[in-house]
């Protein structure tokens, strides 16, 4: 018998816990197999927080300098 295996949940923002993004959802051997920017958003943050958390902590760390 040969079983399909399943794939890993989808992975969640920190902050807020909702599904993240433009990351993939791949079994560890399947994402070693990838390129870099197939793994994660190329964007500050990216592939630990959503897009709104953030935009929200950048704007939160502008206004903490100013």
């Amino acid at each position: 018998m040969q079983y399909k295996e399943r794939k890993p949940q989808p992975a969640k923002c920190a902050n807020c816990g909702a599904v993240l993004k433009g990351v993939a959802r791949e079994r560890p051997y399947k994402m070693k197999r990838l390129p870099k920017s197939a793994k994660r958003p190329e964007r500050p943050f990216g592939g630990n927080l959503c897009s709104k958390c953030s935009r929200e902590k950048i704007k939160a760390e502008i206004r903490a300098t100013a």
